[in-house]
């Protein structure tokens, strides 16, 4: 069956249509799904949902987008799933007891775009090894997606390297100048120390059954 969007014809936008199809697809390329009424509100500093939901009707009435099941979908946008990148793949990193293993290899892994966004060129792919994280859902032989860069917020979880030069996986809590990375185990104990030396914070986990 044709997707019948393929068949509307496309009419010509208005300049504010484009700001909102632009602002549309800015939001999915960041996040993988498509905003709320809400959200493209606030992305486009409109107060007024009917406002915005007129611009949604607009674009559909012109072939741009459709509605179903309460989401939208642009028309010729490529469906995550059929949409890779390459990831380039570092070293082992132990999310258990820090470990000196974090090398950069010449494999990459293909990953669903949406994953990455406009992160694309800033993302790197870890193998990870140990359990110290397995409430947070990471487990032994994950590979998990991160980010580079250099600060995170308490509460997110990465990759840090110690002073003694090994690489650990946790969750970093900072509180009243102190500075903990702590596992999602109760079996390991928390990392205290005193200079942050971040690598990158998770933004993804792939895993086979």
């Amino acid at each position: 069956m044709v997707n019948k969007m393929v068949n509307k014809l496309q009419k010509k936008l208005t300049d504010r249509q484009e700001k909102v199809l632009s602002a549309i697809r800015k939001f999915v390329l960041e996040n993988g799904y498509s905003p709320t009424v809400r959200q493209l509100g606030e992305a486009l500093d409109i107060v007024n949902p009917s406002a915005v939901f007129k611009h949604i009707l607009s674009l559909e009435k012109k072939g741009y987008l459709e509605r179903a099941r309460g989401e939208m979908r642009l028309a010729g946008f490529p469906d995550p799933v059929e949409s890779q990148v390459r990831v380039p793949l570092v070293g082992l990193v132990p999310a258990g007891r820090p470990k000196e293993v974090f090398d950069v290899s010449d494999e990459a892994m293909e990953i669903p775009e949406w994953m990455v966004g406009r992160r694309k060129g800033n993302v790197f792919c870890i193998h990870v090894d140990g359990k110290s994280m397995v409430d947070a859902y990471i487990d032994d032989g994950d590979w998990v997606l991160v980010e580079r860069t250099n600060s995170a917020n308490s509460g997110e979880m990465v990759v840090t390297l110690l002073d003694d030069g090994s690489v650990t996986l946790k969750r970093l809590k900072m509180k009243d100048g102190d500075i903990s990375l702590v596992p999602e185990n109760p079996e390991f104990e928390p990392i205290k120390v005193k200079e942050l030396k971040i690598l990158g914070r998770v933004i993804g986990i792939l895993r086979k059954y």
